[in-house]
This record gives C-alpha cells, structure tokens and sequence, in this order.
C-alpha cells in the first residue's frame, strides 16, 4: 500500500515539487508530490542551500539541481537520486538508481568506495543515506585495520629527565631543577586524521537505522579506542597532510568533510536537527566515464590508443607579461599515432526540441579551444542520456594551415542499465564503445577486440 505522508521524501534532480507551508510538522505527500515543511525547516534548507546550491526554491515549489545525497533539517529527511530513467520511470527503479550511484562511487578517485557489493543489504528498503554510510565503513574498517595512520606530535611536558629538547625558557626556577620542562615529538595514533573519522564515525552511528552499519561504525570507534573523541572542525580538517604514507585516508577525509560541514550533529544524545551529504553528479559522472575508458581503452578504441584524464595541455591565453592565463584540461583525451580526439563530459539535460539541443555557447567556446590547441581530429560532448532521442554533430571549420572541418559530436550514454548485474554491464560497456567509434570511424573495431 502506497504511504500517503512520510517523514523521508525521496526527491529526483529537476523534478519540480510543490512546497505548502505547515504549521505543526514537516512531512511529504507522495501522491501530490508535495512537500509539507515549517518555516523553520524552510529557512534551514535555504541556509544550506546559500553555500551549496542543490536547489531552485521558489515561492510555492522546490526543484533539486545535480547535486545527489541526503539532507536532514527539522522534521524530514530528503533523499536526492539522479533521474536516471526516461520519462516518470525512475520513481520505479529506486533501488537501480541507488546501486548505480554506487558503481559509479566505486570509481571515484575522490570519494571511493572500492567495495560495493551489496548481496547482505536490502537496497530495496533502504534509502541511499543508509547504503552510502554502510559501504563507507565497510572500506573505512577494512582499511582501517590494516593500516592505523601514526605521526609525531609535538610536546611540551615537565619531566624529572631529559627528553629531546630543555625548553630553556620555562627552565629558570633554581628550586625546581629537578623537574626539567622538555619539547618532544612523540608518535602517536592521537592525530587529527584518526580524530575526524572518529568523530564522524560516532554521529553517524546515532543517526544510522541499519545494523550492519551500527557495528561496522563502532568498530571503527574501537579500534580507534586511543583516539581522542571530540568535535573537529573544518579548519582543522582542512589542515591535515595528505603523503603517500595516508593517501588511502584521503577519499574518507573528504566524506567526512561533507558530512561536517553542513552538520549540527554534537556530541551530546540530543536529536539531529540538520546534516547534509551532497555529492555533484557532474563531477560523479565524469570521473566514472573516464576511469571506465582509461581501464580498457584497447577494448573501446583498439589497441595501441592512449587515454589520458585531466590532462594540462596548456593555456588558453596569455597576460601582458607573457604568463599564461586560464588552464585548458579536457576531461579525456585519446591518442592513437598522430591523431587525438577530445571528449568532455557534461551533466545536463539537453532538449532535442531546441535547434542546439540545448547546448550551451560556452561548451562550444571551450570544445573549439580544446581542438584547436591539441590538432584534433574528432571531439564530443557526451551526456546521461534521459531525454535525448537522437545524437547530432556539429563541425568547427578550421582555417589555420588548410581548411579542415573537425566534428564535434553531441551524443549521450544510457546509465539506466543494472550496472551492479555482470550481464547487464556489459551491456552498458559495449553501448558506451558503439558512442565511442565515432571518434575513428574508419576503425574496425569488432575485428581485433574483446567483445565483452
């Protein structure tokens, strides 16, 4: 039986909700697609909102942007999927969605969840909060026991010996020269690193619904006993290292910073009034299609190609003094001999209505700057494909050295596939090489490669 009122709405990105203003308590009716909220909770999503804009608030509706996640303020929590089906389908296929978003998690360098298996969890009940936290702690545990980050920390203690350094200035006492102030390093597991997972792995274990993240969450408190518990903030976070000694740490690190930053959570058993864990799908879904392609890039373009992401070609222009302005740093970039193709991902809707599809000027500007800075041959534009019903191809007419007409491709890739079922990714992989081909078109690429 469909619940009428819940405490907990899941919401999808550019989905417009209405918004009425309740005078006792937040809640969301499903049926309307409307969201019942207090002025209190009103003025806590905006303050969130102010310094991450994950929605459009208007006067009677709310539209979440591409930001997914969950955020709590007063009464509900409000769980943000990607709207990764055509049409009202992807109300059906919440739990695709949510395994999805982990797959595509599992190949993020800067949140990664490596181990997604999701055999022992119930996606169907769970919300992706819930899912998110027990795969954070299940890496973080796993890590966490083979790897217990310790550093020097500085000291400074009155002793009855020596202990590296007199601190010369505190020793001038005469009747007390038996105790001997001393500067110290000392290695410890007490380090600001150790101390924001625990703190974040505590109010995340009062807030979670689900065992399996209960227990995992305190044995990450556990084995973390020594550690001090107490509130760190963003500053300090902000202030930690990273070498290749705690590199692993690095992607935890900033989960748990999303997770503070928009947090009211303290130490005290009090109820949670706000928290937000907001992760941009932009960013998500060019990591994700560019790891992809870097893994195999024989199986997607043959062999001998090079695929390289994020990769500095240099700059757009220069100032006064010579020095060069704004970076140039396509998404992915293929070489194959002397030919190179560029492909930018972008996470928008585009309407195949419009004559440009919807593509912005500035997209085209900063392709054109790609092509003709790296000589290429071919270039895209590749989006989620939730709408667009047909590809399109528009071409730069370059001038310098000859004239030559360089495609640039606007096409998308279906993500609405089970990308956690063997079957149906490898699907999604030969789908995502059949978009690829187009950047060789003269390559046979069915003769020499894996097809599966």
């Amino acid at each position: 039986m469909t619940k009428l009122t819940i405490s907990i709405a899941t919401l999808f990105e550019y989905v417009t909700y209405n918004v009425v203003l309740s005078t006792e308590k937040d809640y969301y009716s499903e049926n309307s697609r409307t969201l019942h909220l207090t002025e209190e909770t009103l003025n806590e999503l905006e303050k969130i909102n102010k310094t991450n804009k994950f929605l459009d608030i208007g006067r009677k509706t709310l539209k979440p942007r591409n930001c997914i996640g969950v955020v709590k303020a007063g009464s509900i929590t409000i769980e943000i999927l990607p709207k990764l089906f055509k049409d009202d389908r992807y109300e059906q296929h919440r739990a695709v969605i949510a395994r999805n978003l982990l797959k595509m998690l599992s190949y993020s360098e800067k949140l990664s969840l490596k181990e997604i298996d999701s055999a022992d969890l119930d996606t169907e009940e769970l919300d992706f909060f819930e899912i998110f936290i027990y795969f954070f702690a299940k890496n973080l545990n796993e890590l966490i026991k083979s790897t217990q980050r310790r550093e020097y920390i500085k000291n400074s203690e009155e002793l009855r010996f020596i202990r590296e350094r007199i601190d010369t200035r505190r020793y001038t006492n005469p009747a007390r020269l038996h105790i001997i102030p001393c500067n110290y390093h000392e290695l410890s597991i007490d380090t600001t690193l150790n101390r924001t997972l625990k703190y974040t792995c505590y109010l995340m274990s009062r807030m979670v619904k689900n065992f399996n993240s209960f227990r995992l969450l305190r044995s990450i408190s556990g084995i973390l006993d020594s550690v001090t518990l107490y509130p760190v903030s963003l500053a300090e976070i902000d202030r930690i290292s990273f070498t290749r000694l705690n590199r692993k740490f690095e992607p935890f690190i900033r989960i748990c910073r999303i997770f503070l930053s928009h947090s009211t959570l303290t130490l005290q058993a009090s109820d949670v009034e706000t928290f937000s864990l907001l992760i941009p799908m932009e960013t998500l879904f060019e990591e994700f299609i560019a790891k992809v392609i870097k893994e195999d890039p024989d199986y997607f373009f043959g062999p001998q190609t090079s695929v390289s992401t994020q990769q500095y070609i240099g700059k757009l222009a220069s100032s006064e003094d010579g020095s060069g302005v704004f970076n140039l740093q396509p998404d992915i970039v293929i070489k194959r001999g002397p030919d190179v193709a560029i492909i930018d991902t972008k996470y928008k809707l585009l309407d195949d209505e419009k004559r440009k599809y919807g593509v912005s000027q500035a997209d085209m500007y900063q392709m054109y700057a790609y092509v003709t800075k790296k000589d290429a041959i071919s270039s895209m534009l590749l989006y989620p494909d939730t709408e667009l019903k047909e590809q399109r191809t528009f071409y730069y007419n370059l001038e310098n050295e000859g004239k030559r007409s360089v495609p640039l491709y606007i096409t998308s890739i279906k993500l609405s596939y089970d990308l956690t079922n063997e079957k149906e990714w490898s699907e999604f992989r030969k789908d995502l090489r059949n978009v690829l081909t187009k950047f060789f078109p003269n390559l046979n690429l069915l003769g020499f490669t894996k097809l599966n």
